[in-house]
């Protein structure tokens, strides 16, 4: 599988020497939640309807659908965090590994999340869940096994997930991680999934990373950041490849801002479209991820959001009813945008 490169224009990415257009899907629950027999079914629609990259998270997504399947890549702690201390589960090994290959066969760039914000001090998330915290020795081993154990499969890696950067030590945690990886997997792309409406990187942090990524994200208002943050981009971190990582998620209801109550609206079909387009015009032409609620946590029957996500994403709808909405199907056509000068 070839591994993907940034293109002489520093602006969009190449595949075997050809112009790639990335068309990600947000399934970061995959290797958690999902059968093998889903898994094969899911691959198969989507590489369909033209996507080429998956976003996958390498440790179990703290808001995936409860009850998930009972793998997990560190054995789980009663309060839901992960025993660091621990060896790899080698059933959950195998089964990663076996999705990755069936996706690789398919045509798709898996893009793997290393340090979600919840494992790293110094993050929004990290201060709502203390105990998931791992200290920076066991973020590194981490690191290591992530860049070892998927290297045959020419991943792209996100050092971070969700990342506001709210304290320096984060930010010193992440820069660890990236020289890790690019000591581990010199050849593998590098960026950062950070938290919606961010684009505050540090210098250090951004001459680690080979092309940014942003989400423009679910909150009320969102709208308003679709120029604002890739202009943010340019002006700051010019001369790297720029996406749009996490645009509203297709069912996501709308994220009350500022301690609002919930509106009860829905991101849709239209909003989402609107979101993609506008992000590759202005500017964030290397590719656009897509997100279907109730996909990306992979809900399966009796399975429900808990806790702060079911405040957040209310009931999502099953996970093949959500990989079956009608803004999926267009994204791909998006390419067009991003190469106005053909």
């Amino acid at each position: 599988m070839p591994r993907l490169t940034v293109a002489f224009d520093k602006q969009h990415f190449l595949r075997d020497g050809e112009p790639f257009f990335w068309v990600g899907d947000t399934v970061w629950s995959a290797f958690t939640n999902a059968t093998v027999e889903e898994w094969a079914d899911y691959l198969d629609f989507r590489k369909a309807q033209g996507f080429n990259v998956l976003q996958i998270n390498t440790l179990p997504q703290w808001d995936r659908i409860r009850p998930d399947l009972g793998v997990s890549p560190y054995p789980l702690r009663p309060d839901g965090s992960l025993d660091w201390q621990a060896e790899p589960d080698p059933r959950f090994l195998e089964k990663a590994a076996r999705f990755c290959r069936m996706a690789v066969d398919r045509g798709f760039t898996p893009a793997l999340v290393v340090d979600w914000a919840n494992i790293v001090p110094g993050n929004w998330l990290s201060g709502i869940f203390p105990t998931h915290v791992w200290p920076l020795a066991a973020v590194e081993e981490h690191a290591r096994r992530v860049a070892r154990f998927y290297r045959e499969f020419e991943p792209v890696y996100f050092v971070s997930g969700d990342t506001d950067l709210r304290d320096p030590q984060a930010g010193a945690y992440y820069l660890h991680t990236a020289r890790v990886l690019r000591e581990e997997a010199p050849e593998a792309l590098l960026s950062m999934h950070l938290c919606g409406g961010f684009s505050d990187l540090t210098p250090a942090l951004a001459e680690a990373l080979d092309f940014y990524v942003y989400q423009s994200g679910h909150v009320e208002g969102a709208e308003e950041t679709l120029e604002s943050l890739p202009a943010a981009f340019l002006e700051k971190f010019p001369g790297k490849p720029l996406l749009n990582a996490e645009p509203c998620y297709e069912g996501m209801p709308h994220i009350p801002a500022g301690g609002k109550a919930p509106s009860g609206k829905i991101w849709r079909e239209k909003d989402v479209l609107d979101a993609c387009r506008r992000s590759i015009l202005a500017g964030a032409r290397a590719g656009i991820t897509y997100g279907a609620n109730g996909l990306w946590s992979w809900r399966r029957p009796g399975g429900k959001p808990e806790g702060l996500a079911a405040e957040l994403y209310a009931d999502a709808d099953l996970w093949y009813d959500a990989l079956r909405y009608p803004g999926a199907g267009k994204i791909a056509a998006l390419k067009e945008l991003a190469y106005p000068e053909k």
